[in-house]
């Protein structure tokens, strides 16, 4: 029979890990897209919006569900400063996640029509959005290594 920590302790470990590389990846493609063609940052930005689907919401969902598991395993309680300020950085996270996914969904719907109207360049108010967006994933990547190195080195 698996061990339940060694269990919890993978799935929150592989979870975080997803977190941070989809989370580089997908600044890499928008860096990509903004670059590129409207039809070409369409497809790119589709690539984003998979990812966020099947990459970065479940690991959302299974970093708090895993990390409660983890806890009620090993004993400790929320008054933990670490794990209160990981609580937080998950939360944070969140709020991250579904900010900067109605932006990007609103970057693939600029691309979309200007790749149907057969535009060569993106429009002005793609640069816009991309610049409010921009800033919200970098924040999402630096919580996610603050999360991470909390994770690993429980300073407090």
């Amino acid at each position: 029979m698996p061990d339940p920590y060694l269990a919890a302790n993978f799935l929150h470990f592989f979870a975080v890990i997803l977190m941070v590389n989809a989370n580089i990846i997908n600044g890499l493609i928008h860096g990509q897209a903004k670059v590129s063609t409207p039809l070409e940052a369409s497809t790119l930005l589709n690539a984003v919006l998979l990812t966020n689907r099947l990459i970065m919401g479940p690991s959302l969902l299974i970093i708090p569900l895993s990390g409660y598991w983890l806890m009620t395993l090993t004993g400790y309680e929320l008054t933990e400063s670490w794990l209160f300020i990981s609580v937080a950085l998950s939360t944070l996270l969140i709020a991250t996640y579904l900010l900067g996914l109605r932006l990007e969904r609103r970057l693939h719907s600029i691309a979309n029509r200007s790749a149907t109207f057969q535009d060569s360049i993106l429009p002005i108010e793609y640069n816009r959005t991309f610049l409010k967006a921009a800033p919200i994933g970098f924040g999402a990547l630096l919580v996610s290594l603050a999360a991470f190195s909390l994770m690993i080195f429980k300073p407090f």
